[in-house]
C-alpha cells in the first residue's frame, strides 16, 4: 500500500512547544535581550585610581555584595519554571482548549454543489486545534463554528485530509441551509476571511475489532462516512456506504458498487416507482467527493487488487434511484457471510445525515438530563434482523 497522509484521530508527539518558543525567540530584537550602557563624553576619557582608603572600603563591601547576588540568582531560578507553569497551556504548547474558540482563516472554498462547498481553514495566529490528541483515536470527530452576531454555534464534521495538506489545516463540507444563521454566517465569509472554531470532539469511536460497517447516509452525512472508509481503510474490516442525496451534482460522476430499482426512500418520504431520469454518463467528470471516496476505495483494495474492502452506492432522488429497506437487508445480510469464514470482530450499521432521514431510518435521538442520546433503534431499521449489528445515530 502506498504512503498515506497524516489522519485524523491518530496521535502524533510534535515537537511543539519547543519548535514554537525557538521561533519566538528567534525574533526578539538583540537589544530587548541586554542591558546597554551608555556613556555620554565630549571629551577625553580619564582614567581614575582609586585611593588606599576606597580601595579597603571596597574590598569590606565585596563579600556583603556577593551573599545578596546568591538569594536574588536563587529566586530568578524559581522564577522561571514557576512563570513557565503559570502561562496558560495553549500558549505553551500552541494547542487550544477543545473549550475555548479560536481563529482560523478560510484559504479555500471549493464548491461541490450549487448549495454546498468544501472549506479548508487554518490557523490564523500560533494556537490550533489538537487535532492529534491521542483520546482521540479512531474516533468520528468534529468541531463548533461560531456565529458571532447571533452568538450560536453549530457542529461540523471534519473530512480527512488530502494528500499534501498541511497538518494544521482543516476541512469541511457544509451545506447553505434556507434558514440555517451558521451556515448562511460561513458562506458569507470570503477567502482570507476568519471564523472561530473550538473543539475537537468525538462523537463516536470506531471499534478497532470491527469487521462491518454499513453506512446510510444522507446528503452531508457523507462526511462522517468518509472518516470511516479512511479509518477502515488502513486495517482489514469492510464498509458498505449506501449514499442518499436530492441531485447528481452532489456525486457526480459516481457509480453504484451495485444495481438499485427504482422505489425506496426518496429525501421527500416513500416514493413509488418513478421513470428513469438519467443515466450516469460514464465519461462524466468525477466531483471532489466522490473522488474521495475513491481513493479511500483504491487504498482499500484486497490483494487481488480486483475489488476493494469498500463500497460504495448512489441514490439519487432526481434520476428515480432510492435506498429501499431490502437494499439495507442485502447489504446486511452479504456481509454477514463475508470474511472467509470468519466470525470474530463487531458489525456496525451507521446512519448519518437530517433529522428526518436519521428518525426515518433508526429512530429519533432522545433527550435524557440536558444530553441528547441515542434512544431506542425504531424506524425501518427496528423491522430488519439486526441481533449482530450494533446500530449508533449521528
Amino acid at each position: 500500500m502506498s504512503s498515506r497522509p497524516l489522519r485524523l484521530g491518530q496521535s502524533l508527539i510534535r515537537n511543539t512547544r519547543y519548535t514554537r518558543c525557538q521561533q519566538r525567540l528567534s525574533c526578539v530584537p538583540f537589544s530587548q535581550c541586554t542591558r546597554l550602557h551608555e556613556t555620554a563624553s565630549t571629551g577625553k576619557t580619564t582614567p581614575i585610581t582609586p585611593s588606599h582608603d576606597a580601595h579597603q572600603h571596597q574590598q569590606q563591601d565585596q563579600p556583603e555584595k556577593r551573599s545578596f547576588a546568591l538569594p536574588a540568582l536563587a529566586l530568578f531560578a524559581l522564577a522561571i519554571p514557576l512563570g513557565w507553569y503559570l502561562i496558560p497551556n495553549q500558549y505553551q504548547s500552541g494547542l487550544a482548549s477543545r473549550h475555548e474558540f479560536v481563529k482560523y482563516t478560510l484559504i479555500a472554498k471549493e464548491p461541490v454543489s450549487s448549495t454546498s462547498s468544501i472549506f479548508t481553514l487554518r490557523p490564523t495566529a500560533g494556537v490550533a486545534l489538537d487535532l492529534y490528541d491521542p483520546s482521540l483515536e479512531r474516533a468520528l470527530t468534529s468541531v463548533e463554528f461560531k456565529q458571532p452576531q447571533l452568538q450560536i454555534a453549530r457542529s461540523y464534521t471534519l473530512l480527512p485530509q488530502a494528500r499534501g495538506q498541511h497538518e494544521d489545516e482543516v476541512r469541511f463540507l457544509i451545506r447553505r441551509e434556507e434558514r440555517g444563521e451558521v451556515s448562511g454566517f460561513l458562506h458569507r465569509v470570503p477567502v482570507a476571511g476568519e471564523a472561530e472554531v473550538r473543539g475537537v470532539k468525538g462523537e463516536y469511536k470506531v471499534p478497532e475489532d470491527v469487521r462491518n460497517v454499513v453506512f446510510l447516509a444522507g446528503g452531508t452525512g457523507i462526511a462522517p462516512a468518509l472518516q470511516v472508509c479512511d479509518l477502515v481503510a488502513e486495517g482489514e474490516g469492510r464498509v458498505h456506504v449506501m449514499w442518499a442525496t436530492r441531485r447528481r451534482e452532489e456525486c457526480a460522476g459516481g457509480r453504484s458498487n451495485t444495481v438499485q430499482e427504482k422505489k425506496g426512500w426518496s429525501w421527500f418520504g416513500w416514493a413509488s416507482k418513478t421513470e428513469e431520469k438519467q443515466v450516469v454518463d460514464s465519461e462524466q467528470e468525477q466531483g471532489v467527493l466522490v473522488r474521495m471516496l475513491e481513493d479511500v476505495k483504491e487504498e482499500a483494495r484486497v490483494e487481488d487488487g480486483q475489488s476493494s474492502r469498500i463500497m460504495v452506492d448512489y441514490y439519487v432522488d432526481e434520476e428515480g434511484t432510492y435506498i429501499k429497506p431490502e437494499d439495507v437487508k442485502t447489504v446486511l445480510d452479504k456481509l454477514r457471510h463475508t470474511g472467509d469464514g470468519e466470525t470474530h470482530g463487531r458489525n456496525v450499521l451507521i446512519v448519518s445525515g437530517p433529522e428526518g432521514f436519521v428518525n426515518y431510518w433508526a429512530g429519533p435521538k432522545q433527550w435524557m438530563n440536558g444530553c441528547e442520546v441515542q434512544g431506542p433503534v425504531r424506524g425501518v431499521l427496528a423491522t430488519l434482523n439486526l441481533d449482530d449489528w450494533a446500530v449508533f445515530k449521528l
